[in-house]
């Protein structure tokens, strides 16, 4: 939903007249700077230019080539699954068969502690699970888990009335990173440039007129010039001692954005996720919320069950409100984590249902059906950010973001993966 809106604005530059002729000058110029090109990336400007290729870069980027549009959609790495989307675990939201639109809404709401936008709320209740089946499920044939019968399989994760999570596994986000990507570049108008890191907006006026990019591997700088340049550079949670995200998840976007001088808003919502694994001297390891969907509870480190102390729903209350009761116990207790107790399960369910986290847990020495799992936790998903209307357009001309480095006007924190 955060992208469904942003692909009709972008669908229509091509016949925006006006818009073109005025930011054709601007870009010629440009393009009459670049020093240097990447190997496949052709010397005239783009009509899209997309940074970042996770999930939102790739719903762009595929729903403007389809629009008729040439698209350039850079990576900072050579491997482009390296991104936030990729490591995502639990699932994503769809419906239930008894579910409405409304049923999603209040939990949103509830989510958003009193801080949504009403509008932002109804459109990702109408149209986010319809964009779900649309570009996920129909376009991109992401293989999510199915029941005996065929149908989706669904789960319940937090702050949710009823199962409407639908998954692949625990490895959700590689399912739909891989099949997006494999769409996405597919397409004949898609150029993916890869270990190209943009280094700042360009903009003539207050016009955006697209990129700087470094290669990589030559150290080259040169400008990538583009009619509308969209900003889908993912999260921060590197700049955390605790994180889910990557190395690469610094906040590239926002600094980009800031130094151009769109708005940001809301820097201080950043979601905490309750459950990363507490290996000392590693990084933070996801233990996906639809453990506890499925029974999983939290637990000290003398087995006492403490979460129904601090909410009625438990280990299923929202992230910020069972991060906060984890965080609580360990500063009462002076213990540097908090525990996660599968032991309810049996070891052939957890690694049918659980495969990547139980082998990772079996790495570490740790049998996920009967050793506690040390947790504590971890910046996650980012939820301020680059300003933006319902339809993803920046305070700059010419300037969109998507996915999580953009923030619709309210606070939105019922998100999954």
């Amino acid at each position: 939903a955060t992208v469904s809106v942003l692909y009709w604005r972008v669908s229509r530059v091509s016949s925006n007249q006006m818009a073109t002729r005025k930011v054709l000058s601007a870009l010629r110029a440009v393009k009459s700077t670049s020093a240097s090109k990447l190997v496949g990336l052709e010397p005239e400007y783009s009509d899209v230019l997309v940074l970042g290729c996770g999930i939102a870069g790739c719903t762009v980027a595929l729903r403007a080539a389809r629009q008729g549009l040439k698209v350039t959609m850079l990576t900072a790495s050579e491997d482009p699954h390296d991104c936030n989307s990729y490591w995502a675990q639990g699932g994503i939201i769809y419906r239930a068969a008894d579910d409405t639109p409304e049923l999603l809404a209040n939990d949103v709401r509830s989510a958003g502690a009193g801080m949504c936008v009403e509008d932002a709320v109804t459109m990702l209740a109408e149209d986010g699970p319809r964009r779900v089946e649309e570009i996920l499920i129909e376009e991109a044939q992401v293989p999510f888990d199915r029941t005996e019968d065929n149908k989706l399989a669904l789960c319940l994760e937090a702050n949710h009335n009823r199962p409407r999570i639908i998954h692949f596994k625990d490895q959700t986000g590689a399912a739909i990173t891989e099949s997006m990507l494999a769409t996405t570049t597919a397409h004949e108008n898609v150029t993916l440039v890869k270990s190209a890191i943009a280094l700042d907006i360009l903009k003539h006026g207050e016009h955006v007129v697209g990129a700087v990019v470094m290669d990589n591997v030559t150290g080259n700088t040169f400008a990538i010039p583009s009619r509308v340049t969209v900003l889908a550079t993912g999260g921060l949670g590197d700049l955390y001692e605790h994180t889910s995200n990557p190395d690469t998840a610094r906040g590239d976007g926002f600094a980009m954005a800031s130094r151009v001088g769109a708005a940001l808003q809301n820097m201080e919502f950043v979601q905490f996720h309750p459950t990363t694994l507490y290996i000392p001297g590693e990084r933070r390891f996801l233990l996906s919320e639809a453990l506890r969907g499925v029974g999983a509870k939290l637990v000290d480190k003398t087995g006492r069950n403490f979460a129904k102390e601090y909410h009625p729903s438990a280990e299923l209350a929202c992230r910020d409100i069972v991060s906060r009761m984890i965080t609580s116990e360990m500063f009462k207790q002076n213990e540097p984590c908090m525990y996660l107790d599968c032991s309810s399960m049996s070891k052939e369910y957890l690694y049918e249902r659980f495969p990547a986290i139980s082998k990772h847990c079996e790495s570490k020495g740790l049998d996920i059906s009967r050793d506690p799992l040390p947790v504590v936790p971890a910046a996650h998903y980012f939820c301020g950010g680059v300003k933006t209307d319902l339809e993803g357009r920046t305070t700059l001309p010419g300037l969109y973001a998507a996915g999580e480095v953009w923030q619709w006007e309210g606070c939105i924190t019922l998100t999954h993966y």
